[in-house]
């Protein structure tokens, strides 16, 4: 082509070209603008972001169980923050009761609190508005780390032991997952009302045992228990309500009453499969409860005639290890009388590797127990702190701290 003629059809089209250029710099413009790039994406309507978030929103259980740095650098900061006596506290559960044989008086749990000795209380027998005055006395005592509050609100027992609650089925007339979501859904409310937040529930033994457990389980079959104990869980715990499946490792296929006396599973541990199933399922509870049953004849898992409770066997090899449960493992009450019959019960609860006391018969010894093996800096003290730091996060992840 001859370079004039480039020129001449050039200057003819210029006003053609000009508004081009014009156009291709305004796209680059905006290419290159903070916040878009050639890779963005354009912003989500507002729908789709709260969609979003609450995919991302975890739930209690979620929380406690998974990997989470920020959770695990609030829980060392509370921890460092407390003095010995206090973390030693948190270990310790009292018990606020009308009943004597059921726990202290309230103003002896009170004074037990307000003194940093115990950092959590059961509200075991009473009306449910003096429990929840109770706990907002509780809740404005200075100088000490919140408590985490907790009831025997099984379904068979919750009417019993908290007059006032709202009527609820007793659980072995619950057959289905829809009537379990039922009546839980009602002990909820009136917990939360008070302001309690874990459930010492449900019971996961069968119920061959007529002496103590009966109409409190959800029946003899197996896939039954593990459905219906998954459900009560599941809508517990969603709704910031910590369970604690009980009693490991079975006290459905033994006889009498750990009230009254020491029970034994003897041979097999026939209902360990029901528990293994619950614990290791979808939604595991956040703890579990150990009974006072002691094991014999069985080479692998003889207690040496201590209860489970008391049995670093069960609690830590069996249910720690070899489960791999890592939630919060919990006594049962420790003035029940096979497990106050043994002495120094309430360290011996410790050394076997349980996270929370419950009722111990001399809670003022045993703090000073704990703040000494804090001390020592041994294995034993690291498990204490691990304990410490257990309860404390399920503090956190339930709004508590």
């Amino acid at each position: 082509m001859n370079p004039l003629f480039l020129i001449f059809y050039l200057k003819k089209d210029m006003h053609f070209f000009t508004q081009l250029i014009a156009t291709l710099s305004l796209g680059l413009f905006v290419w290159l603008s903070p916040g878009t790039n050639a890779n963005s994406k354009m912003d989500d309507p507002p729908q789709q972001k709260q969609d979003k978030k609450e995919k991302k929103a975890k739930t209690p259980t979620e929380l406690f169980f998974g990997k989470n740095k920020a959770l695990d650098k609030k829980v060392d900061s509370i921890y460092n923050s407390l003095s010995d006596q206090q973390k030693a506290a948190q270990m310790i559960m009292t018990a606020s009761s009308t009943s004597p044989k059921l726990g202290y008086p309230y103003a002896k749990a009170l004074k037990l609190v307000k003194n940093g000795v115990v950092g959590n209380v059961l509200f075991l027998k009473g009306g449910v508005d003096d429990f929840k005055k109770e706990v907002e006395e509780l809740n404005n005592l200075p100088e000490i780390l919140k408590p985490i509050y907790a009831c025997d609100c099984e379904p068979s027992l919750m009417n019993g032991k908290w007059q006032g609650s709202q009527p609820v089925k007793k659980a072995n007339q619950q057959k289905t997952p829809e009537d379990v979501e039922k009546n839980t859904n009602i002990i909820i409310k009136d917990m939360k009302e008070v302001g309690v937040q874990i459930n010492f529930a449900p019971v996961a033994d069968n119920s061959k045992n007529k002496e103590i457990i009966s109409n409190r389980a959800f029946g003899n079959d197996e896939k039954s228990i593990v459905s219906l104990s998954q459900k009560f869980i599941e809508v517990s715990q969603n709704q910031k309500i910590a369970t604690s499946v009980k009693h490991f490792p079975g006290h459905g296929n033994v006889k009498g009453d750990s009230h009254k006396e020491l029970v034994f599973i003897d041979g097999a541990l026939t209902e360990l499969e029901t528990f293994k199933s619950i614990i290791q399922g979808p939604i595991p509870p956040l703890t579990v409860m150990v009974g006072h049953i002691a094991i014999i004849n069985n080479k692998e898992w003889n207690t040496n005639g201590l209860p489970a409770t008391l049995s670093r066997k069960i609690v830590h090899d069996l249910l720690r290890v070899k489960l791999d449960y890592q939630g919060i493992i919990t006594t049962d009450a420790l003035n029940m009388l096979a497990a106050a019959k043994v002495p120094n019960a309430d360290w011996k609860a410790v050394e076997a590797g349980v996270d929370l006391v419950l009722m111990p018969k001399d809670p003022i010894g045993l703090n000073k127990k704990i703040v000494a093996e804090l001390q020592k800096g041994d294995q034993q003290s690291e498990e204490i702190q691990a304990s410490i730091k257990r309860i404390i996060r399920l503090k956190v992840v339930l709004g508590i701290l």
